[in-house]
């Protein structure tokens, strides 16, 4: 089976080697639980393997993304190469469409090759619905689009709490082909980040909860550690 590597400090072991080519995983989690520099540095490290790669933002700009990744991340001080020869691409799209995302999509592989993609976020999407059924139709018409396509995705999605015993099972946690949740636990008088691998089609993977940190050279998954 081909493979993904996400790059990520620990993340690969817990994926058995990284994520099934062609498939697309939502990012799960609250506010500042780490989802944009999970995905970036997604992006990033496969760029550095010569996998271009393509952020769809529906909410940030480019800019503000780009200086609050460097902000994050000191180690991306190439970003901006990446960028210039287009193995980094970050797009704002001008409208919140599914069909505008999948358009967007289709170009960048046909013209660019990109492998790894980031859409930023489905819940951005979701609020331009008038009902619920219209998202679940389109979300799974959309999903299919992705599936003909040579690309591996993550998608962000916004929880309305960052805390494991209160996070809701949604439409996104059945249809997509991965999942991984991120959180903010509360641990006496501080916030541990936390992820676990929810599910992930096609593969064996780690079921364990365990502790991560936004670091200056990147992000680090403590595989086997337990949160304390």
């Amino acid at each position: 089976m081909d493979r993904v590597q996400t790059g990520i400090a620990g993340m690969d072991d817990m994926l058995n080697g990284g994520i099934p080519a062609g498939r697309h995983v939502a990012l799960y989690g609250g506010p500042g639980a780490g989802k944009t520099s999970f995905c970036f540095e997604y992006l990033y490290r496969g760029a550095k393997l010569g996998e271009p790669g393509l952020y769809i933002t529906l909410e940030e700009t480019t800019e503000d993304i780009i200086e609050n990744m460097k902000s994050t991340f000191p180690m991306l001080s190439d970003t901006t190469d990446l960028i210039a020869n287009k193995s980094l691409e970050i797009v704002k799209p001008d409208k919140l469409d599914l069909e505008d995302v999948a358009n967007i999509l289709e170009d960048r592989i046909t013209s660019n090759g990109i492998k790894r993609a980031v859409i930023d976020s489905a819940t951005m999407i979701r609020m331009s619905f008038a009902t619920e059924i219209e998202y679940r139709q389109t979300l799974f018409e959309f999903l299919s689009l992705l599936r003909n396509l040579d690309v591996t995705s993550i998608t962000t999605v916004e929880a309305s709490t960052s805390k494991r015993d209160e996070m809701k099972y949604d439409i996104e946690h059945f249809v997509m082909d991965g999942i991984i949740n991120l959180y903010n636990l509360d641990r006496e008088d501080r916030r541990v980040r936390a992820l676990e691998i929810f599910k992930m089609r096609g593969t064996d993977h780690s079921r364990d909860l365990v502790p991560f940190k936004v670091t200056p050279q990147g992000i680090k998954v403590y595989t086997g550690e337990k949160v304390f």
